[in-house]
């Protein structure tokens, strides 16, 4: 199975737009950007990609029609809700896709019972998944893979959803702050989705975990205080106690809560190298080094 003809769906988001950078930077691809009808954002290599509009509501039909002829779908758009990014894999199998890429993208492993019972956004993630492995036993030319990558740590950095602030040089550490996870940068989870693209046998329906480095947070700690050349103040966290916390808040719809207990599940249940599916040498990758990337967060921020 050859994949040539890739459409991108949300290509100017957080994750989409160094997702369009390496699609059209590996050159063999020839990249569509499926884009909402009220968008207003304009992704960028306008003079290397097409661009395809959809109605808002994403009738099945036309989105079918829409994704004919392409080989793969990688969708970055976040998943609001599992009818929407269901819709997508049926299109795509109706369409004759070969391949697609959900918006999996996890800071966790979303099929975790524990996971699964504190954050609701996880059973969508695994409804999502069961009706991809159903469309594949329904449709023969169609597979799909999902990607686990952990927390986005460039970009959580810069956000403070790792619970690193770089303004205030104040960190929120978990328990003694010894446990390692697996975290990935934007541009490693990137490559990832292209590995995937060219190596599309090995890859077939499976989820699949990556990383830029598995580390713990004192570790960022420390690689943050050596970028920045100061000490650091720490806060320390029971993780039961915060987890405790965090869900009375998230069951009242309180978004930041939810965040929170994405962001402690990804700390102290993180560790992808532990994983029979950990893909970091089938998918050709290697890590990164965490204090050239944690300095060069450091000095954009401190640029910007």
């Amino acid at each position: 199975m050859s994949i040539v003809n890739v459409t991108l769906v949300g290509a100017t988001g957080n994750l989409g737009t160094p997702m369009l950078d390496a699609l059209v930077g590996e050159g063999s691809f020839k990249v569509t950007v499926l884009q909402r009808a009220s968008s207003k954002s304009k992704p960028a290599h306008l003079d290397k990609v097409s661009v395809v509009t959809i109605p808002d509501d994403t009738p099945l039909a036309e989105l079918t029609e829409k994704l004919r002829g392409q080989d793969a779908v990688v969708v970055c758009s976040r998943p609001k809700n599992v009818e929407e990014q269901v819709k997508y894999g049926e299109a795509a199998a109706a369409a004759g896709v070969k391949r697609l890429i959900p918006a999996d993208f996890g800071s966790c492993d979303s099929g975790g019972d524990r996971e699964r019972e504190l954050v609701k956004l996880f059973d969508r993630k695994v409804q999502i998944r069961e009706s991809l492995q159903r469309l594949a036993a329904e449709n023969e030319g169609f597979s799909w893979t999902s990607l686990v990558n952990g927390h986005f740590f460039d970009w959580g950095l810069r956000a403070d959803f790792l619970h690193f602030n770089l303004k205030t040089r104040k960190a929120d550490i978990i328990d003694d702050g010894n446990q390692k996870s697996s975290q990935a940068t934007l541009a490693q989870i990137a490559k990832a989705t292209v590995r995937i693209l060219q190596r599309p046998e090995v890859t077939r329906n499976r989820m699949l975990f990556i990383q830029s480095f598995c580390v713990s947070q004192n570790e960022v700690l420390r690689s943050l205080e050596k970028a920045m050349g100061v000490k650091w103040e720490t806060v320390r966290y029971d993780s039961e106690e915060f987890i405790k916390e965090k869900k009375v808040l998230a069951d009242k719809g309180d978004m930041d809560a939810i965040e929170d207990l994405v962001f402690v599940l990804g700390a102290i249940r993180g560790n992808w190298e532990e994983k029979p599916d950990f893909a970091m040498d089938l998918l050709g990758l290697e890590n990164e080094d965490l204090d050239e990337v944690v300095q060069k967060v450091v000095d954009e921020v401190a640029s910007s």
